[in-house]
């Protein structure tokens, strides 16, 4: 990923002395992601979020023929 720096810089910026502002509460104002590395990052944490709605899906689909079974043996 590549963080670019806005131009102009935020008004919180201008006079910041910091050579590393990673930890500085307008950070995120002065770096951003180019648009095509926001859109991998989403695009990998959405794929990430299905296969986790897949797992729950499956966990209930397993429950649910446990159940059918154990009705069945009533």
């Amino acid at each position: 990923m590549k963080w670019l720096e806005t131009h102009p810089q935020p008004k919180e910026c201008e006079n910041c002395q910091q050579a590393e502002c990673y930890n500085c509460d307008t950070a995120g104002k002065r770096w951003v992601l180019s648009k095509a590395d926001e859109l991998r990052t989403t695009r990998r944490l959405k794929i990430m979020a299905i296969a986790r709605l897949q797992r729950q899906v499956e966990e209930i689909d397993a429950l649910l023929a446990e159940i059918d079974q154990r009705g069945l043996m009533l």
